[in-house]
């Protein structure tokens, strides 16, 4: 900064050693000022040393906030900007992540308590709309801030997904302990609390199954929205990476992306200031305070969450086989998380809810979201079509189109039937009271077979009427 106020005032230097004046010292700015500034070249000396003097005590205060993390076993403060770069961050082992309460409008015995984990890019409130509703139908909701995002960006960690799950474990734990004062949680007559309901939106359902994974103890079931599942991750990169332009500089590993989100840290209060303005006149519908969120975390949140949905993500297997009762609800407009797509990687003991809605479901169709939340609390399975949902084929392509639409899927299902009939030979009814005996199964004809795998892999109606009438599937309630 001194070396910086010497160059602009170089000109004066030199024309006072003696060297005459020319035209091209007129373009320094310290050398114009110091003609209209009183005290003309001491006084900006003085402003200089002040301001050294000040950045000195400011990188000083900054290396002792970088030791004192680094003592404590955190990694320095990177994307903390303003004030707070001068301090240390708080350490995650010993303070809770940032969170929202809406506590129950109704007290006494109700259903388990609604955790509300948010995705890549956003924070508690994307899902402050479903929490009002849950509160409203007598459920207490906790909305955290995951590490980096939003009012937990001065967390410090590695923000992996094991430093994810370590937080909301450690969270959980806090808010369900026995004889806790908090409203979060619903006791029994010995002080013990019930498994919350763990609900995730994109890359918090990924960290939902990685809780459940390792406290299952803690909860009582998991609902999934938009859970990033996908049958071919190179068709994924390809496909965020021609949504976002940052996604994509971070997947491949491009420097690039981080000066870029290291410069939007630095920028973090005007972007954050312009941010509704912007997001309103690309869609009136979002509210002011997520397009505020989408720009508030830090690089080491950004980079480490994207790169989990892509390696070592949970929900392959979680999603064939879950330990608990697990609901997924998907977007028939989603172009993140293809709904057909995510459909076949499902086992057959996870119930599924599909809304005519994009990936930002919680901000689209609160009220429908909310509804699947609390619907059937402790089952695994719920119908794949429910009140105020979306039909199985949308009626925007006309009713014509529908009409034929649902006139194949009733040929497709017959079809699927008869094949069903010539591969496994008619069913027996078992005695409710009994063991189901095992099946024994003729030996399917090769054509018969493969004509069968193509109709029902073809067609989601078809292969959901076959699951029907073989019991194959889960069954609605």
């Amino acid at each position: 900064m001194l070396g910086f106020h010497l160059y602009a005032m170089a000109p004066d230097l030199l024309f006072r050693g003696g060297v005459p004046h020319h035209r091209w010292m007129d373009v320094f700015l310290g050398h114009v000022a110091a003609h209209y500034v009183p005290g003309g070249d001491a006084t900006w000396l003085v402003l200089a040393l002040s301001a050294t003097g000040a950045y000195i005590l400011a990188l000083t205060l900054w290396l002792r906030a970088r030791r004192a993390e680094a003592l404590a076993g955190m990694p320095p403060g990177a994307g903390v900007t303003g004030a707070a770069v001068l301090h240390s961050q708080l350490d995650p082992r010993r303070s809770e992540l940032r969170h929202e309460h809406h506590q129950a409008e109704h007290h006494g015995d109700g259903p388990p308590t609604v955790v509300l984990l948010h995705g890549l890019g956003a924070s508690a409130s994307f899902w402050r709309p479903v929490a009002r509703r849950l509160a409203a139908r007598g459920q207490a909701v906790l909305v955290p801030d995951l590490l980096g995002f939003a009012g937990s960006v001065r967390l410090g960690t590695h923000f992996h997904l094991d430093d994810q799950v370590a937080a909301v474990v450690r969270l959980l734990e806090a808010q369900t302990r026995p004889g806790s004062t908090g409203s979060f949680g619903v006791s029994d007559g010995d002080g013990a609390t019930g498994g919350v309901v763990l609900v995730g939106h994109s890359y918090g359902a990924v960290v939902a199954v990685a809780v459940a994974a390792e406290r299952p103890d803690l909860l009582d079931r998991l609902v999934l929205v938009c859970p990033p599942v996908f049958a071919d991750p190179d068709r994924v990169r390809q496909r965020i990476s021609g949504r976002s332009w940052l996604a994509g500089k971070t997947m491949s590993g491009s420097p690039v992306a981080g000066v870029v989100c290291g410069g939007m840290c630095l920028l973090r209060r005007p972007l954050t200031a312009l941010a509704p303005g912007v997001a309103s006149r690309v869609s009136p519908d979002i509210p002011a305070a997520v397009a505020r969120d989408a720009v508030n975390y830090v690089w080491p949140a950004y980079r480490d969450a994207l790169t989990s949905l892509l390696e070592g993500n949970p929900l392959d297997v979680w999603l064939v086989d879950p330990a608990l009762p697990t609901v997924v609800v998907l977007g028939a407009r989603d172009a993140t998380v293809l709904a057909d797509e995510a459909r076949r990687l499902l086992g057959p003991a996870i119930g599924v809810v599909e809304l005519d809605g994009t990936h930002a479901l919680p901000v689209d169709r609160p009220d429908d979201v909310a509804a699947a939340i609390a619907a059937s609390p402790g089952s695994r399975q719920v119908p794949h079509r429910c009140s105020g949902y979306s039909p199985l084929y949308p009626t925007r392509r006309g009713p014509v189109m529908t009409l034929l639409r649902r006139g194949t899927a009733l040929a497709g299902g017959v079809a699927a039937l008869a094949a069903s009939a010539l591969l496994t030979g008619p069913a027996a009814t078992a005695d409710p009271g009994t063991a189901p005996a095992p099946a024994v199964r003729e030996q399917p004809v090769p054509g018969m077979q493969r004509m069968h795998a193509l109709m029902t892999d073809a067609n989601p109606g078809m292969r959901r009427m076959h699951e029907l009438m073989t019991g194959a599937g889960p069954q609605p309630r």
